[in-house]
């Protein structure tokens, strides 16, 4: 379990160069995530993705140890963390802070990287399982 406090200790502590998205801009980027990749309002956004994910193998391992090697480190993404169902928390940043994040925060396991596009999203579930939609080509 992990709360607001860690969130902001890992951060400071880890010197991570985030861009915090709060406010008008967070409803409205949690909308636009909402209306591209969610149906309803499910209890876990990734109970409800409006497209079929690939399932990407971890070797039954965390997730996390497999981020690097499916991800530029470079990339840049909304990281977007499910904070219980309840609320979330978004910071902009690359790949590489987003995973020292990652493995800095105690009890973090649910979590969303989109790109800035809103054209892919990675889904990181509470069961371990890694989840990629990537829109392009596809028919909306």
């Amino acid at each position: 379990m992990f709360d607001y406090a860690e969130i902001e200790r890992t951060v400071r502590d880890n010197k991570l160069r985030f861009q915090k998205i709060d406010g008008t801009e967070k409803e409205e980027l949690l909308q636009r995530m909402y209306d591209t990749f969610i149906d309803g309002n499910p209890r876990a956004l990734w109970e409800g993705f409006r497209y079929k994910p690939e399932r990407i193998d971890c070797n039954m391992e965390d997730p996390y140890w497999h981020l690097l090697d499916v991800i530029d480190k470079d990339a840049v993404f909304y990281f977007v963390i499910d904070y219980w169902n309840r609320d979330f928390v978004i910071f902009k940043g690359r790949m590489e802070e987003i995973h020292t994040f990652i493995g800095d925060c105690d009890g973090i396991d649910e979590f969303y990287l989109m790109t800035p596009d809103y054209q892919e999203l990675y889904g990181i579930t509470d069961h371990d399982d890694l989840y990629y939609i990537d829109l392009r080509g596809k028919q909306l």
